[in-house]
């Protein structure tokens, strides 16, 4: 029996192949028994990997990329092993752990963190779809959007999916066909379209986007946070004032494909502005349009 006493104060070098051990152990003893026509899973190994799971993920944090890379690697052969019944809150938490992964550099690394969350989103099911579970979804919407544009092909295959089972365990029929099929300027103007109360909500996972190592992202969310801006009233665009800090300040990114599409926005927003100004009405007691938020 694994001694649990010692484990947080395992390293990671040890600690990373014992799980992997524990997960081969298992998938043996598994195989043999459908050799035998029995069905079976390894309970005791199966405990012994839930005990393990805690400090597995906090091997997502290590400063050594190989650990980090194995880490991610024994995750996604964990999730085969793993039911939402048994496991949701572990899964949950997962999903917050992968997504600084979704911008690294390496694409061994993101590709793997595509990986195990697309592998999560499979066990996931419309009547099991709560909060906190159902808003890291949605706030993981316009990233997987953007990766349709990513620079391994793997990667954009399992975000298209990805949004397909999103957009069905969310309810949205429509959008599911247009993600099944449309390319990323029509999937986010019909996700806008149908979706406009998150606008803010989309605005703030663009920004977030701004600091992608990858040009055809970058130059994406600029976009897609040009098309939200231009959504505003007057009263909504005084509420983004970090959103236009941090557009304004791709003015100065690198790629100049990126810069000008800042810049062409900028005007354009202007332009909008000013039109805006003129046509607001004199009288205070104007009816206010609903506003929306943050989330």
């Amino acid at each position: 029996m694994t001694d649990t006493r010692c484990l947080p104060n395992c390293p990671p070098g040890q600690l990373i192949p014992t799980a992997t051990q524990m997960l081969d152990q298992s998938q043996l003893q598994n195989e043999k028994a459908e050799d035998c026509g029995v069905r079976f899973r390894c309970r005791p190994q199966v405990r012994r990997l839930r005990i393990l799971q805690p400090y597995v993920l906090n091997c997502c944090y290590s400063s050594s990329s190989d650990i980090v890379l194995e880490t991610l690697l024994v995750l996604k052969n964990l999730l085969s092993h793993l039911t939402w019944q048994h496991s949701s809150s572990f899964l949950i938490q997962l999903t917050f752990t992968l997504v600084p992964f979704f911008e690294e550099v390496s694409e061994h690394l993101r590709l793997a963190a595509f990986e195990i969350y697309g592998s999560v989103l499979a066990k996931v099911k419309k009547r099991r779809l709560v909060f906190p579970l159902k808003h890291q979804i949605l706030n993981l919407l316009v990233p997987l959007v953007l990766h349709l544009q990513d620079m391994n092909s793997d990667v954009a295959l399992i975000c298209r999916s990805a949004l397909c089972h999103t957009a069905a365990v969310l309810g949205w029929s429509k959008l599911k066909a247009v993600f099944a099929e449309k390319d990323v300027w029509n999937i986010l103007r019909a996700l806008l379209e149908q979706e406009t109360n998150k606008a803010l909500w989309f605005l703030k996972q663009c920004v977030a986007c701004f600091s992608s190592p990858q040009v055809p992202i970058r130059r994406a969310a600029v976009w897609f946070a040009g098309q939200i801006l231009q959504t505003l009233d007057l009263e909504e665009m005084d509420d983004v004032d970090e959103a236009l800090a941090a557009l304004r300040h791709m003015q100065r990114d690198s790629d100049p494909t990126v810069s000008c599409l800042t810049t062409q926005t900028f005007y354009i927003l202007d332009a909008k502005k000013k039109l805006l100004l003129a046509k607001q009405p004199p009288s205070c007691f104007s009816r206010r349009r609903l506003r929306r938020r943050y989330f």
